[in-house]
């Protein structure tokens, strides 16, 4: 009938050709289906090369370890999470980029290099191609078991890679940070604190403008870097203060009492120093932090124990409790909010003539 009509010079009816065009496409995707079967659930396999279980999904695949049973757990548990899988798709070392990015635009720059440091030596021990979903304790152990590292600087690196790993999650980068609630290692308290004999020893090896820097620390108990970066503009009479952005924790203005030994030192700085920190050393230079460290380990050798800057802090923490200081008072004085970390730097137990005194005064004797 077709043909007849075409012979006749009349155009195919329009719905006659749907017709034919519907069964066309039809016939063609069931063939394709035929061909191409349905794509498969994953499931874990194992490679005897590596000895290891993995399983894939959307063009990723995911190492579950060596053990079967721990593995099948491990696919069930990122089965079950879903946007676990989308969302780890990035490695540990993408996100150390993002978030170096992120704290040098929101951080101080001594707190960026201070992470930098340790999350290139982080990556450095785990790689550029691990991602979160694979990092395991054993991990972090293993990058710090360091000789010349000693418990405090094994805490503080353990807790950069914490703090980038919570901040991915609250960024959206993870769904869950993987070493939650990892267990750090205590921090090394500074067991130094100079009696005022010791105290003599050490001035006397120190020289030139060091010796303002060391006894504006010995009077006001101020924190080294507190004393290295003050200007004429944060003095104010008997008072040293820093606001917010310059103070530790950029919450509260840090205040620095002067007692007048203090006083007379920040009055004659200024005055040679108007602009830029007032303690310089001898080639007029901020003093830095190395730099310190390295004349105060000299005077160490000569005197034979050792000197740190922050020994003066402890020291006048010490000594503030031993004249009866009240731990509220002192508290303020040191630039704490509260009267727990005087713990930390109050070392009586280190003077046990004033505890054998404390003794006696203890049994009414």
């Amino acid at each position: 009938m077709v043909r007849a009509l075409l012979s006749h010079g009349i155009e195919k009816p329009s719905k006659l050709l749907a017709f034919r065009h519907f069964h066309s496409e039809n016939a063609r995707i069931s063939a394709r289906f035929q061909r191409e079967p349905m794509p498969r659930k994953p499931k874990p396999y194992f490679r005897k090369q590596t000895k290891t279980w993995y399983f894939s999904t959307g063009g990723k695949q995911f190492n579950l370890g060596k053990d079967r049973e721990a593995a099948f757990t491990k696919f069930y548990e990122m089965m079950a999470d879903q946007e676990c899988l989308t969302v780890s798709s990035d490695t540990l070392y993408d996100l150390s980029q993002a978030y170096l990015d992120w704290v040098q635009a929101n951080r101080k720059a001594n707190t960026y290099d201070k992470h930098k440091h340790y999350l290139a030596s982080f990556i450095g021990s785990v790689g550029k191609r691990l991602k979160p979903v694979g990092l395991k304790p054993f991990h972090l152990t293993q990058w710090t078991n360091k000789d010349s590292w000693n418990s405090s600087s094994r805490h503080d690196a353990i807790s950069i890679v914490g703090r980038m790993l919570n901040w991915a999650v609250r960024e959206g980068h993870l769904s869950s940070n993987p070493i939650a609630g990892i267990k750090k290692p205590k921090m090394k308290r500074r067991e130094i604190v100079y009696t005022a004999e010791q105290w003599i020893q050490i001035k006397a090896h120190a020289t030139g403008p060091l010796i303002d820097l060391i006894d504006f620390l010995w009077s006001t108990g101020c924190r080294p870097k507190e004393a290295r970066t003050m200007e004429a503009r944060h003095v104010h009479e008997d008072l040293v203060i820093f606001p917010p952005i310059e103070s530790k924790g950029e919450a509260d203005s840090r205040v620095i009492f002067m007692a007048p030994e203090a006083k007379n030192i920040a009055q004659r700085l200024i005055k040679l120093h108007p602009t830029g920190p007032i303690f310089l050393n001898s080639r007029g230079n901020a003093w830095t932090k190395d730099a310190v460290v390295c004349r105060l380990r000299r005077i160490s050798r000569k005197v034979g124990f050792r000197v740190i800057a922050y020994g003066a802090r402890h020291s006048y923490a010490t000594n503030a409790l031993i004249r009866s200081v009240d731990t509220v008072s002192l508290s303020h004085l040191m630039g704490h909010k509260d009267t727990r970390m005087i713990n930390n730097y109050a070392h009586l137990s280190q003077n046990t003539k004033f505890l054998l005194q404390q003794a006696i005064a203890a049994q009414g004797s």
